[in-house]
């Protein structure tokens, strides 16, 4: 199966075809990296089951609490592609290419799996 994601850059549109199984390899990357890169951040991982895809977040400036399941995040990935996605986050691939993927995985950091986990919840980076 795969999931068609459109990429706006410079006024022309791409469209790649990424594999669902790559997405949700790479969001499931993401989400391993919760709870430590919530640390310091406005939304706080308080509650997570990696397996059920299940994350729960403290809203430290609203006190709300939101919770993450996996076809929300599913959901959030081609919000990668945005303009939602700040320009001082590490860039996503433009491909399709798993290796490349890994290579974004390695070069992201809290900041960007915080701005990933907002575009979940709000579909926009309110925070950061």
């Amino acid at each position: 199966m795969l999931n068609k994601c459109a990429i706006v850059n410079h006024n022309m549109n791409i469209t790649i075809a990424i594999p669902d199984s790559l997405i949700e390899s790479t969001v499931k990357s993401i989400m391993a990296n919760f709870p430590e890169a919530s640390q310091g951040n406005a939304l706080v991982c308080d509650g997570w089951n990696y397996d059920a895809w299940l994350f729960g977040f403290q809203d430290m400036e609203e006190d709300r609490h939101y919770t993450l399941d996996k076809a929300q995040l599913i959901a959030a990935f081609p919000l990668l592609f945005s303009p939602e996605w700040p320009k001082g986050c590490t860039p996503p691939p433009l491909s399709a290419d798993p290796e490349k993927w890994n290579d974004w995985l390695c070069q992201a950091d809290a900041t960007d799996f915080d701005a990933f986990v907002q575009l979940a919840i709000f579909d926009e980076v309110i925070y950061g």
